[in-house]
Protein backbone atom coordinates (compact mmCIF):
# COMPACT_ATOMS: atom_id res chain seq x y z
CA UNK A 1 0.00 0.00 0.00
CA UNK A 2 1.46 3.70 -1.00
CA UNK A 3 1.30 6.35 0.82
CA UNK A 4 -1.46 8.19 -1.37
CA UNK A 5 -3.49 4.96 -0.33
CA UNK A 6 -3.19 5.91 3.48
CA UNK A 7 -4.27 9.36 2.27
CA UNK A 8 -7.61 8.72 -0.07
CA UNK A 9 -10.42 10.16 1.40
CA UNK A 10 -13.15 8.03 2.63
CA UNK A 11 -16.00 10.06 3.60
CA UNK A 12 -17.02 8.75 7.00
CA UNK A 13 -14.15 7.30 7.74
CA UNK A 14 -11.14 8.98 7.24
CA UNK A 15 -12.98 12.30 5.77
CA UNK A 16 -15.36 14.24 8.52
CA UNK A 17 -18.00 16.57 6.54
CA UNK A 18 -18.50 20.23 8.96
CA UNK A 19 -22.12 21.11 9.24
CA UNK A 20 -20.48 24.38 7.35
CA UNK A 21 -19.96 21.61 4.14
CA UNK A 22 -16.18 21.54 4.79
CA UNK A 23 -14.11 18.38 4.60
CA UNK A 24 -11.63 17.61 6.70
CA UNK A 25 -9.34 15.05 6.23
CA UNK A 26 -8.05 12.96 9.72
CA UNK A 27 -4.47 13.46 9.38
CA UNK A 28 -4.80 17.35 8.86
CA UNK A 29 -6.35 17.83 12.23
CA UNK A 30 -3.41 18.95 14.42
CA UNK A 31 -4.38 19.33 17.82
CA UNK A 32 -6.64 17.60 20.17
CA UNK A 33 -8.05 20.59 20.67
CA UNK A 34 -8.76 21.37 17.48
CA UNK A 35 -10.17 17.82 17.11
CA UNK A 36 -12.38 17.60 20.20
CA UNK A 37 -13.86 21.55 18.11
CA UNK A 38 -14.37 18.98 15.23
CA UNK A 39 -15.89 16.49 17.75
CA UNK A 40 -18.29 19.10 19.35
CA UNK A 41 -19.92 20.54 16.07
CA UNK A 42 -20.36 16.56 14.88
CA UNK A 43 -22.19 16.00 18.43
CA UNK A 44 -24.21 19.04 18.03
CA UNK A 45 -25.53 18.30 14.45
CA UNK A 46 -26.51 14.52 15.48
CA UNK A 47 -27.95 16.20 18.62
CA UNK A 48 -30.01 18.68 16.10
CA UNK A 49 -31.00 15.97 13.87
CA UNK A 50 -32.40 13.37 16.49
CA UNK A 51 -34.59 16.42 17.58
CA UNK A 52 -35.64 16.57 13.98
CA UNK A 53 -36.88 13.34 13.65
CA UNK A 54 -38.06 13.31 16.81
CA UNK A 55 -40.78 16.50 16.19
CA UNK A 56 -41.06 15.75 13.05
CA UNK A 57 -44.76 15.92 12.22
CA UNK A 58 -46.19 12.07 11.42
CA UNK A 59 -47.23 13.47 7.90
CA UNK A 60 -43.98 14.77 7.10
CA UNK A 61 -42.45 14.25 3.92
CA UNK A 62 -40.93 10.72 3.36
CA UNK A 63 -38.31 11.86 1.42
CA UNK A 64 -36.83 14.31 4.42
CA UNK A 65 -37.01 11.66 6.84
CA UNK A 66 -34.76 9.42 4.92
CA UNK A 67 -32.39 12.46 3.82
CA UNK A 68 -31.97 12.88 7.60
CA UNK A 69 -31.88 8.95 8.67
CA UNK A 70 -28.97 9.02 6.40
CA UNK A 71 -26.96 11.98 7.49
CA UNK A 72 -27.74 11.10 11.26
CA UNK A 73 -25.93 7.63 10.02
CA UNK A 74 -22.88 9.30 7.99
CA UNK A 75 -22.10 11.47 11.15
CA UNK A 76 -22.54 9.10 13.71
CA UNK A 77 -20.32 6.76 11.81
CA UNK A 78 -17.90 9.73 11.44
CA UNK A 79 -17.79 9.92 15.48
CA UNK A 80 -15.39 6.74 16.47
CA UNK A 81 -12.87 7.52 13.88
CA UNK A 82 -12.67 11.12 14.94
CA UNK A 83 -12.29 10.11 18.72
CA UNK A 84 -9.35 7.91 17.85
CA UNK A 85 -7.79 10.58 16.56
CA UNK A 86 -8.26 12.79 19.33
CA UNK A 87 -6.85 10.27 21.77
CA UNK A 88 -4.00 9.45 19.12
CA UNK A 89 -3.68 13.36 19.35
CA UNK A 90 -3.59 13.54 23.23
CA UNK A 91 -1.17 10.84 23.59
CA UNK A 92 1.54 12.45 21.58
CA UNK A 93 0.63 15.60 23.68
CA UNK A 94 1.24 14.49 27.05
CA UNK A 95 4.33 12.39 25.72
CA UNK A 96 5.86 15.27 24.86
CA UNK A 97 5.17 17.21 27.64
CA UNK A 98 6.92 14.73 29.96
CA UNK A 99 10.41 15.19 30.62
CA UNK A 100 12.78 12.83 28.65
CA UNK A 101 15.51 11.25 30.72
CA UNK A 102 18.78 10.12 29.73
CA UNK A 103 19.48 6.94 28.34
CA UNK A 104 21.71 5.96 30.04
CA UNK A 105 20.37 4.97 33.57
CA UNK A 106 18.03 2.61 34.74
CA UNK A 107 14.42 2.62 34.59
CA UNK A 108 14.07 2.79 38.10
CA UNK A 109 16.15 5.98 37.97
CA UNK A 110 13.72 7.13 35.28
CA UNK A 111 10.95 6.25 37.81
CA UNK A 112 12.31 8.30 40.64
CA UNK A 113 12.88 10.68 38.96
CA UNK A 114 9.47 11.51 37.38
CA UNK A 115 8.45 11.09 41.31
CA UNK A 116 10.47 14.01 42.06
CA UNK A 117 9.15 15.93 39.40
CA UNK A 118 5.57 15.19 39.97
CA UNK A 119 6.17 15.64 43.73
CA UNK A 120 8.19 19.06 42.97
CA UNK A 121 4.74 19.69 40.26
CA UNK A 122 2.45 19.39 42.86
CA UNK A 123 4.03 20.29 46.61
CA UNK A 124 4.36 23.68 48.03
CA UNK A 125 8.12 24.63 47.78
CA UNK A 126 8.89 24.56 51.32
CA UNK A 127 7.58 21.04 51.79
CA UNK A 128 9.80 19.99 48.82
CA UNK A 129 13.16 21.82 50.82
CA UNK A 130 12.12 19.94 53.84
CA UNK A 131 11.69 16.38 52.29
CA UNK A 132 14.80 16.99 50.75
CA UNK A 133 16.21 17.74 53.85
CA UNK A 134 15.15 15.10 55.84
CA UNK A 135 16.38 12.70 53.16
CA UNK A 136 19.91 14.07 53.15
CA UNK A 137 19.92 13.57 56.98
CA UNK A 138 19.12 9.90 56.48
CA UNK A 139 21.50 8.53 54.07
CA UNK A 140 24.04 11.47 53.84
CA UNK A 141 26.35 9.26 51.74
CA UNK A 142 24.03 9.57 48.59
CA UNK A 143 23.38 13.07 49.14
CA UNK A 144 27.30 13.85 48.96
CA UNK A 145 27.49 15.57 46.03
CA UNK A 146 31.06 14.98 43.89
CA UNK A 147 30.36 18.37 41.83
CA UNK A 148 28.86 19.92 45.13
CA UNK A 149 25.58 20.31 44.13
CA UNK A 150 22.55 19.69 45.86
CA UNK A 151 19.93 19.55 42.54
CA UNK A 152 17.80 16.64 42.74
Amino acid sequence: MSTSDKRDPVRGVNLVLLSDGREIHLDDIATAAQGQAILDGLDGAILTIEDQLAHAAPGADPSWRKRAEMALKRKRRQRPALQQRIGVLRRAERQAEQPQFEPGFPKRDDRRRAFIDAATELLPPETVTEIWARAAERVPVAFAAADGGDAW
